[in-house]
């Protein structure tokens, strides 16, 4: 795998991830795209069980359906998105704990609709 993390061990990985130094959704993707080619080259149990069953591996993976889900959402392609603060709307308030305003039924529903959706 080319990428920022070409040339890192299955431990280098994990402490990336312990230490929440991913910067941005794509580099999750990245993240997750290591873990499948590391599983699939056939690595030693130890180094597999650090990712699979109930290991690393899932923690990504909801990490990333998560960002998958939030770009296919209407709000991702809303001029109403926030440029400000991820996950939130102009017409949304906040809430208190400053943690996105978007009602759960708008963006967690695939084709949800919104009545205050405008396209880009």
């Amino acid at each position: 795998m080319k990428g920022k993390f070409e040339n890192f061990t299955a431990n280098e990985i994990i402490d990336y991830i312990k230490q929440n130094k991913a910067e941005n959704d794509d580099e999750w993707l990245e993240i997750e795209q290591w873990i499948n080619e590391f599983l699939k080259s056939n690595p030693s149990e130890k180094d597999k069980k650090l990712f699979v069953p109930l290991g690393w591996a899932e923690s990504v993976c909801m990490i990333c359906d998560g960002i998958r889900r939030w770009r296919k959402s209407i709000c991702f392609k809303c001029k109403r998105k926030s440029k400000n603060k991820k996950g939130c709307c102009e017409i949304y308030p906040q809430n208190k704990d400053m943690t996105g305003g978007i009602p759960t039924e708008v963006w967690t529903v695939e084709n949800s609709e919104c009545r205050y959706f405008e396209a880009k």
